[in-house]
């Protein structure tokens, strides 16, 4: 085993030992330890019954000030992720630390601590990374922050960053991770080496319409760009405008992105005004776009239609199909969880679908103790089922008391039983 497999392991094994000590001591103590056990079970009818195995046990322990908190993730074959946390707050200092393991390999993912000072409308950020790479070996990196809001004004934010960049989907939990990437170059992993500022001045009000300028300079290109965003609203025509300048060393740029905004009470109507640029924007880059083609209908949907004690929403794509958040299971979402265009700036972070049309009956609310929902999928495009239905979902949770919750689900599709889900959650 590697001297640093070993350093891990060892640390692990300490910071565990510590962490179940403080859970543990203090008849008193107990009165301030809350937690969970969340367990997902999927069955199959293929050949391998077990699917997936989901098992998380969090703890949280309050003491002196000090809140400490534990993670353990456990999956299908294996220990899969550890995590340990210690929060404070001295003063106006809110000093966050994470340490996250691989159990399975007796490795250290990550190690991140976050120290904010907040005084006078300022906030100071500082967060400091200390990460595996894929490459050989760890690298640092370092997040320094700077945000104010003006009275009655626009609202100034800074973001340097050294030796790391963000992650988007780490950033929203779509992936597990520290939320950001180690830069690495010929000689490995940074150590902290400077990579980019971002300046964001946002709220901006000009008579008619609202902008956000946003500048980023880093240590590859020096100045990359500059951008002014505006959007435009019309108070007596349903038409929004949106635009963007951008000047960077070489050029100038204008892309205008006018929108119909159609919606009546709970139906709504997702239009484009078609372009011949491909994201469907007006523009005087290299290819100049200057003329509108026609109204593009991308789709429709119904949401918040109350039926007695359940509400029914359906989505409809006319183009495509439709979209969701990459890591997200189609039994636990109904109607207004999916998206026919997905933003090009989060377009990344979706996952295209099989199908181009849902419709879901839900009952749901901290006043019931039974919640469920299900949902009807269609594929109109080329399925040879009756009525183009392509997949049927359903789940539900019954919440015995305040502490022990248990749930069921299902998929089905025309032709077979795809996926069986048991939950079972318990909170104290």
């Amino acid at each position: 085993m590697s001297g640093s497999k070993v350093v891990c392991k060892s640390l692990f094994i300490i910071t565990s030992v510590v962490i179940v000590f403080l859970l543990t001591t203090g008849v008193t103590g107990f009165a301030d330890l809350s937690g969970g056990w969340e367990n997902d079970l999927y069955l199959s009818s293929g050949a391998e019954i077990l699917e997936n195995f989901s098992s998380e046990l969090y703890l949280s322990y309050f003491s002196g000030g000090i809140n400490y908190t534990s993670s353990s993730l456990f999956k299908k074959d294996s220990y899969y992720a550890q995590t340990f946390g210690v929060a404070t707050s001295i003063g106006p200092v809110g000093i966050d630390s994470t340490l996250d393991f691989a159990p399975q390999e007796a490795n250290l993912n990550y190690f991140l601590t976050e120290a904010d000072l907040t005084f006078s409308g300022m906030n100071i950020g500082n967060t400091f990374l200390l990460e595996r790479t894929d490459n050989a070996g760890y690298g640092a990196g370092y997040q320094l922050e700077l945000s104010v809001r003006l009275p009655e004004g626009p609202g100034v934010y800074v973001k340097n960053l050294f030796g790391m960049e963000g992650n988007q989907a780490e950033d929203l939990g779509i992936v597990r991770g520290s939320g950001f990437t180690i830069k690495s170059g010929p000689s490995g992993p940074s150590s902290l080496q400077y990579v980019n500022t971002t300046i964001e001045i946002s709220s901006q009000k000009l008579d008619c319409c609202s902008f956000t300028s946003t500048t980023r300079l880093s240590e590859e290109k020096g100045f990359e760009y500059s951008t002014i965003e505006f959007d435009l609203d019309s108070t007596n025509l349903p038409i929004e405008l949106g635009g963007k300048l951008r000047f960077s060393p070489q050029t100038k740029s204008v892309e205008l992105d006018p929108k119909l905004d159609l919606g009546w009470a709970c139906f709504d109507l997702y239009t484009d005004l078609s372009t011949p640029d491909d994201e469907n924007l007006l523009t005087n880059n290299s290819d100049k776009t200057s003329t509108i083609g026609g109204l593009e209908v991308e789709g429709f949907g119904i949401t918040g239609v109350k039926l007695g004690h359940v509400t029914f929403s359906s989505l409809t794509a006319l183009r495509g199909n439709l979209n969701r958040l990459t890591g997200q299971n189609n039994m636990d979402l109904r109607a207004y969880d999916y998206v026919l265009d997905p933003d090009p700036i989060y377009a990344a972070l979706y996952t295209d679908t099989p199908y181009d049309e849902v419709i879901s009956i839900e009952k749901s609310g901290e006043e019931y103790d039974l919640t469920f929902g299900a949902d009807v999928y269609f594929d109109m495009s080329g399925s040879d089922s009756i009525f183009d239905t392509a997949l049927f979902t359903g789940s539900g949770n019954y919440d015995f008391s305040d502490q022990f919750t248990l749930g069921a689900g299902v998929a089905i599709k025309p032709d077979k039983l795809e996926t069986v889900r048991l939950r079972f959650d318990y909170y104290f």
